[in-house]
């Protein structure tokens, strides 16, 4: 596999600055997102303990979906279980309900990644990746590339020293580079799209998707909306054809502009309380009212390249369920249980964010 650092098997992956490089590439909001993320696992990873028992599995998998490029309803879900264990069977057999599913593994071979075909609990063949994406993308897309004006460098040095680097530690390859190097160079040239599940948790037999971001509100003067990408819509649809719900989280930035990153959340303890997490359940109800809505475009700024205007649906702050503040982590996972088991009905307001807004 060709990467703009060269090819893949002749990459010093346990290098912090090969790490640094490969995400210097993706824009700088990938680098904040993946921020919250961690903090987010923090937070999720509390669920078991709350629940006890058996009755939560936290899944430890990177899912990266898309679309056939001639066929928009024949998808393809590539997982990476970097550990595997229990709740893997099941959820392989739910995805494969929707998905033509393809396990993926880290090979110490001159391909790198390693990918065979899951049909019926078993898989085929191990072949290289490129062999299959090239076989089921059909052509060899444009190649990954983000325009400079969405790769603030500043804001990649602080999200990446100042808090991945020791965040991650040791397993710094497994959670930042090499996810970035399998969604970017080695199934992202090959289909128009790709988007991925951030988290998996198995909670009392039901298997959520769980999603988080890191926004602030748009629509003032009111009524408060947040937007939910189409193509991320259209996921939640057909994730929930497979029996497989999502919670759509959001950590509201309390600054409402896009000059601040995610950096305030792990400097400045006095904001992060500040830094309210919403949740909303998405099922099939909630997902087909979602789409009937008519469509906005958002700035280039937002997509993944930079360079398209992405469209997207509105979602009203009062769907949402407000949950904690970010630094209240066990709080969070015990509101977050009672979301997802139908035992918490509380609904955000307008005035509840305008409350915790911050200028600057």
């Amino acid at each position: 596999m060709q990467t703009p650092l060269g090819h893949i098997a002749d990459l010093d992956l346990d290098s912090v600055q090969t790490a640094y490089d490969i995400l210097a590439h993706d824009k700088h909001q990938i680098a904040e997102g993946m921020v919250v993320e961690s903090l987010f696992d923090q937070i999720i990873e509390y669920i078991p303990k709350v629940v006890g028992g058996e009755s939560a599995l936290l899944m430890d998998v990177e899912t990266f979906v898309t679309r056939d490029p001639e066929d928009f309803l024949k998808l393809h879900a590539f997982v990476w279980p970097r550990t595997r264990g229990r709740g893997l069977r099941r959820y392989l057999d739910a995805l494969s309900k929707g998905f033509n599913v393809h396990l993926v593994k880290w090979s110490s071979s001159p391909a790198g990644f390693e990918a065979s075909t899951y049909v019926n609990g078993t898989t085929g063949d191990w072949v290289p990746l490129e062999a299959l994406v090239e076989k089921l993308g059909h052509y060899h897309g444009e190649r990954y590339e983000v325009t400079p004006d969405v790769r603030s460098q500043d804001r990649q040095l602080g999200a990446f020293w100042g808090y991945l680097r020791e965040s991650h530690g040791k397993f710094l390859r497994d959670r930042v580079a090499l996810p970035r190097l399998l969604v970017n160079w080695g199934i992202q040239p090959w289909f128009k799209s790709v988007w991925n599940i951030d988290r998996v948790l198995i909670l009392d037999d039901q298997i959520w998707a769980l999603e988080v971001k890191h926004k602030f509100p748009y629509g003032e003067p009111g009524p408060l909306k947040f937007g939910l990408n189409n193509g991320e819509a259209y996921l939640l649809k057909d994730l929930a054809k497979c029996g497989i719900k999502g919670l759509h989280a959001i950590v509201v930035k309390p600054y409402w502009n896009m000059n601040t990153g995610s950096s305030y959340l792990v400097s400045n303890y006095d904001v992060r309380d500040q830094a309210l997490l919403l949740g909303m359940i998405i099922g099939k109800s909630e997902i087909a009212a979602i789409l009937s809505r008519p469509d906005e475009s958002s700035p280039a700024h937002t997509s993944v390249s930079g360079k398209s205007k992405p469209k997207y649906k509105p979602i009203p702050v009062t769907d949402f369920t407000p949950l904690s503040f970010l630094a209240n982590r066990e709080e969070i996972a015990k509101r977050i249980c009672l979301l997802l088991r139908g035992k918490l009905n509380e609904h955000c307001t307008d005035d509840q964010l305008r409350a915790l807004k911050i200028e600057k």
